[in-house]
């Protein structure tokens, strides 16, 4: 009997790590795909915002300033300006810009809208407290209203 049960549970065991198993084998590909749709599409927006005066960093390591953009049968080109007193240029395709780097104004600009999304959202915050608030206030009132008061009940019973 006990031998029975102990194959039982040795069986169970067995058919819980074949279905751990291939349940890992079906979702580690599709997760993996998953991350390079996303990388994509963060590459693809990147590309898609470039514009001329950008600084940006190749993947090759070139720093450089965005002078023009070329569209050429199936790709994008850059021209880029390099250097420092001496300036040279480059042409570089769109995909081996590596990063783009943002301006003090956008940077400012991005800090500004924290800011007001925080207010917002703190005021948001502070009109639920004070809505909760009223509600309390009301139900209060109402339990006042419908219990009548212990002088009042005196005042029934005396009569």
């Amino acid at each position: 009997m006990e031998s029975l049960l102990l194959a039982t549970t040795e069986n169970i065991v067995n058919y819980i790590l074949i279905a751990v198993v291939v349940l890992m084998l079906i979702a580690l590909p599709i997760m993996m795909n998953q991350k390079n749709k996303r990388e994509t599409q963060k590459i693809q927006e990147q590309t898609n915002s470039l514009k001329v005066g950008d600084k940006i960093l190749t993947t090759s390591g070139v720093y450089g300033t965005i002078t023009e953009l070329k569209f050429d049968d199936a790709q994008k080109l850059v021209v880029i300006e390099t250097g420092g007193k001496e300036k040279s240029y480059m042409t570089i395709d769109a995909y081996a810009i590596y990063t783009v780097f943002k301006s003090e104004e956008e940077l400012r600009k991005e800090e500004q809208a924290k800011l007001e999304a925080e207010k917002k959202e703190k005021e948001k915050k502070e009109e639920k407290t004070a809505e909760v608030e009223v509600k309390e206030e009301k139900k209060e009132e109402q339990k006042d209203e419908k219990e009548p008061s212990k002088e009042t009940k005196k005042a029934k019973k005396s009569k």
